[in-house]
């Protein structure tokens, strides 16, 4: 049975009170606000960025391969994924992205990076916003193998986040982790992978010294920078520590970065951050 926790309910010229949408996001319990899932903080973000209001589902992955999976008809749904006041299901974080740029022309475009309305953006910057987005998010934010360091550094974290006897023999078992893929995952070489983990973050602390003050989608927030943030908030939310020692303690650029992020929309991400 899903649980709703109202997270950000910010009623704006473009949703009213029962149309609000739903963000189903990947948490220990019904009742947590410890959203680890970094795809989905892309969505957070853009939902916020747009003004669009909404209130968070939290589920697990046995929710998600059930009955997730039964409401929206799809086996092969996935984080994050937003139902519409209509019952419709999106899903995919790119494509959720793309949704929301075309629904809700009259608020900033979440591609060209200048504070631009979606509906006055030049065509051109737009898909130039998103190749560079597209980019971005098939590298840092994905979770292919090549970029596996994140998952692999904070496996053990959000291993203490796997509540319940089924969930847990879910999350550990050989059929999702590979053969003996649990004590694989716990066995690997630490020091190593913060190493990894702090060489992945210095192109993005180079790009923001050569543009002070600014973002890395441009003068204002973006996808681009909402797939980062994303990384970010997964890295904070399971380890705070941890993630300071990777992200915040490599520069101030990144550091100032991260505050503004933290501090945008209200201080949204900042609240969660502090709630856990």
């Amino acid at each position: 049975m899903f649980f709703f926790l109202s997270i950000h309910l910010e009623f704006t010229s473009f949703t009213h009170m029962n149309q609000v949408i739903k963000l189903y996001d990947l948490a220990p319990t019904a009742t947590s606000s410890r959203y680890y899932s970094p795809t989905a903080w892309k969505t957070r973000m853009g939902l916020l960025h747009k003004g669009v209001a909404f209130e968070t589902v939290p589920i697990n992955f046995l929710d998600l391969h059930g009955e997730l999976a039964n409401r929206a008809k799809d086996p092969n749904i996935t984080i994050p994924a937003i139902e519409l006041p209509d019952g419709t299901f999106i899903y995919d974080s790119f494509h959720i992205a793309e949704w929301l740029e075309s629904s809700y022309p009259n608020a900033p475009s979440l591609f060209t990076g200048d504070g631009q309305l979606s509906c006055s953006a030049r065509p051109e910057l737009v898909t130039m916003g998103k190749n560079y987005a597209r980019l971005i998010d098939l590298g840092l934010g994905a979770s292919k193998p090549e970029w596996a360091v994140w998952y692999d550094l904070f496996f053990p974290q959000l291993d203490q986040q796997i509540f319940g006897e089924e969930h847990r023999a879910y999350f550990t078992s050989d059929a999702r982790l590979g053969p003996n893929g649990y004590q694989k995952m716990l066995a690997l070489d630490r020091v190593e992978l913060v190493r990894r983990a702090k060489m992945n973050v210095q192109p993005l602390i180079q790009i923001l010294r050569e543009r002070p003050g600014q973002y890395f989608q441009g003068t204002h927030p973006g996808q681009v920078d909402y797939i980062i943030f994303g990384r970010y908030a997964y890295c904070r939310v399971l380890d705070p520590q941890l993630a300071k020692e990777i992200w915040n303690d490599q520069g101030n650029e990144l550091d100032q970065w991260i505050q503004r992020l933290s501090q945008a929309y209200g201080g949204h991400a900042q609240k969660i951050f502090d709630s856990i």
